[in-house]
């Protein structure tokens, strides 16, 4: 059974600390690592001088280039510092297990006295652990005469072994940041400053530099930055693909300008609460739902820079209302929406797509996936081919940032989840089940999501039953968009369950 001392189950969580991160980077508060109860941490101690930094503070919230480079700097060092402490303590294995059973040492030894015992243990705990606050001297005055014979004795003893164990996890984690943190910081500076010039020196979209960094391994180095860049100058190449972008995904929204529709039987109508059916509390930036601690705080005029700041980073708190969530609707409707709903993406990865194909699906992916989580929006990935398999690719993104962060899966469980080609031919079936069936869950994220199938369209229709299911979602008000990658004008019979579809001609490389 694994044994943690106190210290090193709160240094080890690797998520809590990255989680910490996250929430700097995204909207500049400084959350958990100021608490009490990691006062003591050397790593929380130096991540929240860190963050307090004026100019780290200005640096992150001023440049996003950088901000994505603190991050990553940032992250590789806290998972260097859970990762040595976890080494630490599984060097420390052997005694902290012995420290666990000092109850039953003096019974458990053939062939000698307790006192002897005793003194045999006692030798040991103050060769290893002098310099960690164990003070032999006072344990042989405890134990002397009948101490020996008191229970409360041996668990004082076993509390200050298992102490000093873990003072001495806590020194070595100290010793290890400070002398790590100096070079740390100037490479961390340094590398801001490159890859910051470097966008600016040669005019590229932040955008698009968000989007090349996300695609790095987290290292700098010019010539992968431009690999990368080649990869999300595909868009500039094909403006479908940030059109196709900007289409997807809407919600209801009382001041939006297009239409939703709602599904009959299957889908949900979200109409505007009531005010009288609380829920619950959540976050966000609806000003008709704010708590009342929120509208004093919009009140006091010392405090409208605060209030601002969660309200432009959807962090105000909120009522949440029973009529907010999805209801079954027995009738066709429209209410009012904007483009910042749900997403279900459906990729080929047949033998196929291949090659330029594959290349441009990725442009659009890491645009897409920089814009949902940009506004905050749940996007579903399906790839298939002879098979499927679903991936939330929002979730998908953050599991890979972590792994290039260094954590592993005893750090946080995850699958990468990376898209493989599969190869071979293309059976929609599969993907169509996986589809409706996000469409039409009652409770689901994805009701009333916009769809887009990514392929060259050379895939066989399915039965009839499946074809009018999805002419069904179509005029129901579900929106089905298409990006044909193809080298000619194939002809095929999709078109008609699609509200758009966008092709994309490329000219196959030849090779010699």
């Amino acid at each position: 059974m694994q044994w943690y001392t106190p210290f090193g189950s709160r240094l080890t969580d690797a998520k809590r600390y990255i989680r910490w991160l996250e929430i700097f980077v995204d909207t500049g508060d400084i959350v958990g690592v100021g608490d009490e109860q990691y006062k003591d941490i050397p790593l929380a101690a130096y991540l929240y001088w860190l963050m307090n930094d004026p100019v780290i503070q200005l640096q992150v919230l001023t440049s996003p280039i950088r901000a994505q480079v603190f991050y990553d700097q940032v992250g590789q060092f806290i998972i260097d510092c859970v990762h040595f402490t976890r080494f630490g303590m599984q060097r420390s294995w052997t005694e902290m297990r012995d420290a666990q059973q000092v109850m039953h040492i003096p019974t458990e030894k053939e062939g000698g006295s307790r006192e002897e015992s005793f003194e045999s243990l006692l030798q040991r705990i103050d060769d290893d652990h002098r310099q960690d606050g164990f003070d032999r001297d006072f344990y042989e005055r405890l134990m002397a005469g009948e101490g020996m014979e008191k229970p409360e004795n041996w668990e004082k003893l076993q509390r200050d072994w298992v102490g000093a164990i873990d003072e001495r996890l806590r020194t070595e984690s100290e010793a290890h940041i400070k002398a790590r943190s100096e070079a740390f910081e100037q490479g961390m500076n340094r590398l801001m400053e490159m890859a910051d010039g470097y966008v600016a020196s040669h005019g590229i979209p932040m955008q698009q530099a968000l989007q090349a960094w996300n695609l790095m391994n987290g290292q700098w180095t010019e010539s992968e930055f431009e690999r990368r860049m080649n990869i999300v100058r595909i868009q500039d190449r094909y403006p479908d693909i940030p059109r196709l972008v900007n289409l997807m995904g809407r919600k209801p929204d009382s001041s939006g300008r297009e239409h939703l529709t709602v599904n009959r039987g299957h889908q949900m109508k979200i109409e505007h609460s009531a005010g009288s059916d609380i829920e619950g509390v959540t976050v966000g930036n609806d000003l008709n739902a704010l708590l009342p601690s929120e509208v004093a705080l919009f009140a006091d005029q010392r405090m409208n820079d605060l209030f601002l700041q969660r309200y432009f980073t959807h962090r105000l708190q909120l009522f949440r209302y029973k009529s907010e969530m999805t209801t079954p609707s027995r009738k066709l409707s429209f209410i009012s929406a904007s483009r910042r709903g749900p997403m279900v993406v459906c990729v080929d990865t047949s033998a196929s797509m291949y090659g330029t194909p594959q290349r441009i699906t990725q442009s659009l992916l890491s645009l897409l996936e920089q814009t949902a989580e940009r506004l905050r929006r749940d996007c579903f990935l399906i790839d298939f081919s002879v098979g499927i398999r679903p991936i939330d690719l929002i979730q998908r993104k953050k599991q890979r940032r972590w792994q290039h962060l260094g954590m592993t899966k005893e750090d946080a469980n995850f699958d990468l989840g990376a898209i493989p080609f599969i190869g071979g031919g293309t059976d929609a079936r599969n993907m169509m089940d996986q589809m409706f069936s996000l469409l039409e869950t009652e409770g689901s994220t994805y009701v009333n999501a916009d769809v887009l199938w990514v392929t060259d369209f050379m895939i066989p229709q399915p039965t009839a039953d499946y074809l009018q299911r999805m002419q069904s979602f179509k005029e129901s008000g579900t929106k089905f968009y298409g990006l044909e990658i193809t080298t000619d004008d194939v002809p095929h019979d999709w078109a008609p369950y699609f509200n758009q579809i966008f092709k994309i001609r490329y000219r196959p490389i030849r090779k010699y």
